[in-house]
C-alpha cells in the first residue's frame, strides 16, 4: 500500500478553503480547484515516503501509468462550457496539432495526449452542474418561464440541438426577462450572453453521494460544489464559453453531442456489507469501477484489479484518514478499523 500526495491545481474557478479543509492543511490564499492523483504528465502524484526516500517518488515510477485518475475537485464558480473526445477523436485531434507543430505546453493546444477522458463526479457536498440537452417540450417550458420567447421560438422550429448551436455561435436571441438560477450563477462570473444555453440543459443537483457519467461528447459544465472526480488519464478538454482558456466552437461542434439525454444522475446501489460496513456500486457505462464504502467497525478490503485508489472523504479508519489516499496494486488486502466513508476506485 502506497500514501500519494497528489498534484494541486490552481484553476481560477477554484475554492480557496474547501480543499484545503478537506485535507486538514492551512489554505494558502490561491483557489484549490482539483487535486490530482494519478499519472498523468500534467498532475502526477507522488509517493508519500519522505521516511525511505527524502526526495519525491512520483506514482508512475513505482506501479507504471494508471489508466484513470482520481482528484478531488471544489468549484466556487462554474467552469467552462466544455466536452471531451472519443478515442478515435482524441487520436486523430492529437496527431493533427503533432502535424501542426502545436507546442504540448501552449494554451491553444486542446488534445494533450491520444485519450479518451469519459468521467464520473460523485458529489460531496450539494453539487450543481448543466449535463446534457433537454427534450424540446422541457426547455420550451424553460424558455417560456425565463421569459426568453426568441429561443423557445427556434427550438420549437427547429429543435434544441440547432438551438443550441446558434447559442454556442453566439447568435442573439433578445433579453430574458427572468433568468433561471443556473442562468444567474453563469452571469454572475461571466459576462456573456451564452449563459442563455442553460435555459436548454439539464439543471442538476446532486445530493452528497449522488453522482454523474459524462461519456464522450456530453456537455457540461460544473456550477458549484465539492466532489470526487473520476477520470480516464486525460487532459483532453473541448471548450465553448465561460473561460479565459482556449475556445475553439467549431471543434465544440464538431465533437459535442448536443441530441437530448435522459437525467443524467447515477444513484449508488448497495452491493454487500454488514453492521460494520457497507459497500455500494455506481453501476454505468464507465471503463472504470467506483465504489462507496461506509465504515462503522471494521473492514476489509482484498483487490483483484491491476490498479486500485482508496480515498477518505470522512472520518478515520485505521491509516487512512479523511483527505487521505493510497494506492494499491493486485492481490494486496487492507484491514481498515474505524468509522469513515471511503470510496476504492479501480481498474
Amino acid at each position: 500500500m502506497l500514501h500519494l500526495r497528489g498534484a494541486i491545481q490552481h484553476y481560477a474557478w477554484g475554492d480557496r478553503y474547501a480543499l484545503p479543509e478537506l485535507l486538514e492543511v492551512t489554505a494558502d490564499g490561491r483557489p484549490w480547484a482539483e487535486i490530482w492523483f494519478g499519472t498523468h504528465p500534467r498532475g502526477q502524484a507522488h509517493v508519500d515516503d519522505s521516511l525511505h526516500h527524502p526526495a519525491p517518488t512520483y506514482l508512475v515510477d513505482e506501479v507504471g501509468e494508471l489508466p484513470f485518475i482520481v482528484k478531488l475537485l471544489a468549484a466556487a464558480q462554474p467552469l467552462s462550457l466544455q466536452t471531451h473526445p472519443s478515442t478515435p477523436q482524441a487520436a486523430a485531434g492529437f496527431a493533427r496539432e503533432e502535424r501542426a507543430g502545436v507546442p504540448l505546453d501552449a494554451a491553444s493546444r486542446i488534445y494533450p495526449d491520444e485519450r479518451a477522458k469519459p468521467e464520473m463526479i460523485v458529489a460531496l457536498s450539494v453539487f450543481e452542474a448543466l449535463c446534457g440537452f433537454v427534450d424540446a417540450e422541457s426547455a420550451i417550458r424553460a424558455c417560456e418561464q425565463a421569459g426568453a420567447n426568441e429561443l423557445a421560438d427556434r427550438v420549437r422550429r427547429d429543435g434544441v440541438a440547432a438551438a443550441a448551436e446558434a447559442v454556442v455561435r453566439s447568435e442573439a436571441f433578445g433579453e430574458v426577462v427572468t433568468p433561471s438560477s443556473a442562468m444567474r450563477q453563469l452571469s454572475e462570473h461571466y459576462d456573456d450572453p451564452r449563459a442563455i444555453v442553460a435555459l436548454l440543459m439539464h439543471h442538476v443537483r446532486l445530493q452528497p453521494g449522488e453522482a454523474l457519467f459524462l461519456d464522450a461528447g456530453m456537455v457540461h459544465t460544473y456550477l458549484h460544489g465539492v466532489a470526487l472526480e473520476v477520470q480516464g488519464s486525460s487532459d483532453n478538454v473541448v471548450r465553448a464559453a465561460f473561460t479565459e482558456k482556449h475556445i475553439d466552437v467549431d471543434e465544440f461542434l464538431n465533437i459535442a453531442s448536443l441530441t437530448s439525454v435522459t437525467d443524467p444522475r447515477v444513484l449508488p446501489s448497495v452491493v454487500r456489507g454488514d453492521s460494520s460496513w457497507q459497500s455500494y456500486a455506481y453501476r454505468c457505462a464507465a471503463p472504470f469501477t467506483v465504489m462507496r464504502h461506509d465504515i462503522n467497525g471494521g473492514f476489509t478490503l482484498q483487490t483483484s484489479a491491476q490498479h486500485t485508489v482508496l480515498v477518505c472523504t470522512s472520518g478515520r479508519a485505521g491509516s487512512l484518514q479523511r483527505g487521505g489516499v493510497v494506492y494499491l496494486s493486485a492481490g494486496e488486502t487492507v484491514s481498515l478499523e474505524g468509522t469513515a466513508t471511503v470510496f476504492s476506485v479501480s481498474q
